[in-house]
């Protein structure tokens, strides 16, 4: 008996220690699928935040106040007023895809504490939980992101298409009726 428990012993901290090496190769994976999504976000979120400001700062110096636009009369009134309805529309393009990000950011700084949880029990030796279960859940998010961005990405050439067609609008519009003024 006494020899069957020198003969187990190591054998159970062995299969013990194998728990941790087995799910090395994944962790160090996810973690680095997890760095490249998160800056994949990050820059497609610094990219849109960047066309929305250029597109409102431009539009900004090209619009008339209540009062100039109310004694547009005619043909100027016309194109005035279908150039902000085209600028208004393009702006409003751009909220279901900033909402949509921002809904998805706030999940996955959520979802970040258990990257961390597990790169931490790599390091210590010491994972807990249903290991597999979180680096198959984190990996899937991982992979979402990715497409995610993608998509946004896709929508947002999209968007600045509308808003650069908007914005021509709004341009030939005021320049129409700067020179009546």
């Amino acid at each position: 008996m006494k020899k069957l428990l020198l003969f187990a012993l190591p054998l159970f901290l062995f299969s013990c220690k194998s728990g941790v090496d087995a799910h090395k190769a994944a962790i160090e994976k996810l973690g680095t699928d997890w760095d490249a999504a998160t800056a994949a976000v990050t820059g497609f979120s610094e990219g849109l935040t960047k066309d929305m400001t250029a597109y409102t700062e431009a539009a900004s110096g090209m619009m008339l106040d209540s009062t100039a636009a109310a004694a547009l009369k005619g043909d100027a009134a016309t194109k005035w007023n279908e150039a902000t309805a085209a600028y208004k529309a393009a702006s409003a393009g751009y909220a279901p895809v900033q909402q949509e990000l921002n809904d998805f950011v706030t999940m996955w700084t959520e979802k970040a504490a258990g990257v961390t949880a597990l790169k931490d029990g790599l390091a210590a030796g010491k994972l807990e939980g249903d290991v597999a279960g979180q680096i198959t859940e984190l990996s899937g998010l991982a992979t979402q992101a990715t497409e995610k961005v993608t998509a946004w990405t896709a929508k947002q050439a999209e968007l600045k298409t509308a808003a650069d067609s908007a914005l021509g609008m709004l341009k030939a519009a005021y320049e129409m009726v700067g020179k009546k003024k």
